[in-house]
């Protein structure tokens, strides 16, 4: 394509047409049907447009302040802008957006000024591409139900800035204002679901009207003179008129003026046509891909129709087929997962869920990818505090554009932001994946005492108390017309109040900046083990200490009332008399009730003592070899939380009888990590730290002695 030829814009009936290099992007006020003067047939062309408001001026809800003549610059930036769903994902995507997000473009923007409007907004046509026809379904219910502002625009630029210094300097939540001094570049216009700068969906200019075209005639069209020029019309700008009987192009490039005939116009509309197909072909193929076909499907599709024109109805045709002989291939089992049948599109992704990702990432935790894709996590806490806050003493992006002009060459174009995140969010998306490391640090953490104990939900921090009724004797006999006697039971009551631990845990701005990740990494991990130990040391202490119990006795007593405390150190003999005492233990009616143990708890001194008594076929130390009963006779619990290297204890089953109850405050089992996230509040504000805080909650107590009994 000649360099005349590289920016084109002619008017035909009702369609306009945009030719830029190799590009071929139609923007259409109505649903346009040409005829195929070929093959006769009919290729459609779909269009949606709406107009909206990138950006009202005054002050956002970020804090910045736009004044008339940023409006202007930001609006001169959006002619021709692409339109994507979400911002980007990290500060690095900034400059290469995904294809994949693209939904759009936007023309014809204005400031508009009026009495409501005293600083004005920037106003543009937004035109939503065929593909993005889900976004064009949410936008169309929400301006039919009255509710445009479900979702709205939000502008990404990089620019300059100062504070106001007369006036009011406060914003909406408090905060100096930032009056936006200089427009540098236009990053994005993304659609978002919380703008904070008045970006919104005003009205649906088309949506999907129709019209016959049998001819098509060029007719005179000048650019707006206040279009800025972009890279592909340096070198020359083409005007386009037509002529009674024959259609002719008139070529302004520098001093060159050329004159072409008609055969030139219609060499240029097939050109239009051919590109065209292949931004068709690209958005099919791009579909299918999403769907699941292969990529040699899609390549074998691409080489029959690329450089070549066709019709939209012959490109379906041909996916279709390749389509059904992969459901083919997949039922006769050479193929696997291409089923002919559509998949349901999934739900929007937003940001947030993005971000959150991209932390999760960073701290080790496992993402969903088949749902979010490849999401790329943050390489370091300074990148992630930049993306998320746009904060211009951590963030800066260096710009390569020649056309930029920068007073201070080292000093960072700050980025100015209109996402819906903010220092909350990056407290709050940080808090959210620390807390998920700390559940699975803290659930990976030995917790062998629960084999032992009995778990249960409380409600609230009153005293809990565990009634225990008594137990009848042996029935009496009731001898013929013979009323039956009466009997009581008695009961005890085992008490005893939840309690509350916990810290605060606190990120610098200065671990931020100085972007000491591993700092940060090893937070939750560390809260995990120590909430596992406390919890730990808090079980095994009613088994090392002997408290007193419900009862006012001590837990393990030698002899009367509770018969549960040996004298000899862990043994095979010593074994057998535990396991003796146990079966002898009797119920409040004196009946015995024949337990036995389940467990052998030991500390880490014993342990391999402990795994010669219960796994040696042979008595250790008989001079007969004698056979040894306790040969998997109980399970082998080791705690480092016991103290004592002489001290060991027999458990029950506490699915049998009751031994030690641990109660949790709501039922929540695991530890929980609290976010203090208003900045303008606490030690975020007067001393520039987010404060994490950690808590967990219980209580317990031994509800039944028989069920536990100790060595020595």
């Amino acid at each position: 394509m000649s360099a005349a030829e590289r920016h084109v814009r002619a008017e035909a009936g009702a369609e306009t047409i945009h030719v830029e290099g190799q590009i071929c992007a139609v923007q259409e006020p109505e649903r346009v049907e040409e005829q195929n003067a070929n093959a006769g047939g009919q290729a459609r062309s779909r269009g949606h447009e709406v107009r909206v408001t990138a950006l009202r001026g005054g002050a956002s809800s970020n804090g910045y302040y736009y004044n008339e003549a940023a409006l202007r610059a930001i609006a001169r930036l959006l002619e021709a802008a692409q339109a994507y769903v979400d911002h980007p994902r990290t500060a690095a995507d900034s400059h290469v957006r995904s294809v994949r997000d693209i939904v759009g473009f936007y023309h014809s923007p204005t400031v508009v000024q009026g009495p409501e409007e005293p600083l004005g907004r920037v106003d543009a046509t937004l035109h939503i591409l065929d593909s993005a026809q889900w976004l064009w379904n949410t936008i169309h219910e929400a301006c039919a139900l009255g509710h445009p502002e479900l979702i709205g625009l939000s502008i990404d630029i990089f620019g300059t800035w100062q504070p106001m210094e007369t006036g009011n300097t406060e914003g909406k939540q408090g905060q100096r204002l930032k009056e936006v001094t200089s427009v540098m570049a236009l990053n994005s216009c993304d659609i978002v679901t919380r703008p904070s700068a008045g970006g919104a969906f005003q009205h649906i200019l088309q949506g999907e009207t129709s019209m016959n075209e049998t001819s098509m005639e060029i007719r005179n069209v000048e650019l707006p003179a206040n279009t800025p020029p972009t890279p592909a019309q340096d070198d020359g700008r083409v005007r386009e008129q037509g002529a009674t009987h024959r259609p002719a192009t008139s070529v302004e490039s520098g001093d060159t003026h050329v004159q072409a005939d008609g055969s030139e116009t219609a060499t240029l509309l097939e050109e239009i046509r051919r590109e065209r197909g292949q931004l068709l072909l690209e958005r099919r193929l791009l579909e299918a891909e999403r769907q699941g076909m292969p990529v040699a499907a899609l390549a074998l599709i691409r080489g029959h129709f690329t450089k070549r024109i066709f019709e939209e109805a012959e490109l379906e045709r041909e996916i279709e087929g390749t389509r059904r002989m992969l459901a083919d291939l997949s039922g006769s089992g050479m193929i696997r997962g291409q089923g002919f049948e559509r998949p349901q599109v999934g739900e929007q992704i937003t940001e947030a869920e993005k971000l959150q990702a991209a932390f999760d990432g960073m701290f080790g935790l496992e993402v969903n990818t088949a749902r979010l894709g490849n999401i790329r996590p943050f390489a370091s806490i300074r990148e992630a505090y930049a993306r998320v806050t746009g904060d211009p003493a951590v963030s800066g992006a260096s710009l390569r554009d020649p056309g930029l002009i920068r007073v201070d060459e080292s000093a960072p174009i700050p980025r100015i932001t209109e996402a819906d995140t903010t220092t909350a969010s990056f407290s709050y998306l940080l808090g959210t994946s620390m807390n998920k490391r700390l559940l699975k640090d803290y659930q990976a953490w030995p917790a062998e005492w629960q084999r032992f104990c009995t778990i249960v939900p409380i409600k609230d921090f009153k005293q809990q108390t565990r009634v225990r009724l008594g137990a009848f004797g042996s029935l009496s006999t009731v001898a013929e017309d013979t009323a039956y006697s009466t009997i009581s039971l008695s009961d005890t009551a085992a008490t005893y109040v939840p309690g509350k631990r916990g810290n605060l845990v606190t990120v610098s701005r200065e671990t931020i900046i100085n972007d000491d990740l591993m700092a940060i990494k090893q937070i939750p991990t560390k809260l995990a083990v120590a909430a596992a130990y406390t919890l730990a040391e808090f079980v095994y202490a009613f088994l090392s200490t002997n408290p007193n119990i419900y009862d006012g006795n001590a837990l393990f007593t030698s002899g009367a009332p509770h018969n549960n405390l040996g004298s000899s150190n862990l043994s095979t003999a010593a074994m057998q008399l535990g396991v003796t005492a146990m079966r002898e233990q009797t119920n409040m009616a004196g009946k015995r009730i024949g337990l036995r143990p389940k467990y052998l708890i030991v500390p880490a001194e014993l342990e391999f003592t402990a795994m010669v008594a219960t796994r040696s076929a042979g008595v250790p130390g008989s001079a007969n070899n004698d056979i040894n009963p306790m040969m998997g006779y109980v399970e082998v619990i080791v705690s480092p939380q016991l103290s004592s290297t002489t001290q060991w204890f027999f458990s029950a089953d506490p699915n049998i009888v009751d031994t030690i109850e641990i109660g949790f405050v709501g039922g929540q089992v695991n530890p929980a990590l609290f976010i203090q996230d208003m900045p303008l509040y606490g030690l975020n504000f007067t001393q520039d730290v987010v404060s994490y805080k950690v808590r967990h909650e219980y209580g317990g107590a031994v509800v039944d002695y028989r069920g536990l009994y100790r060595g020595i």
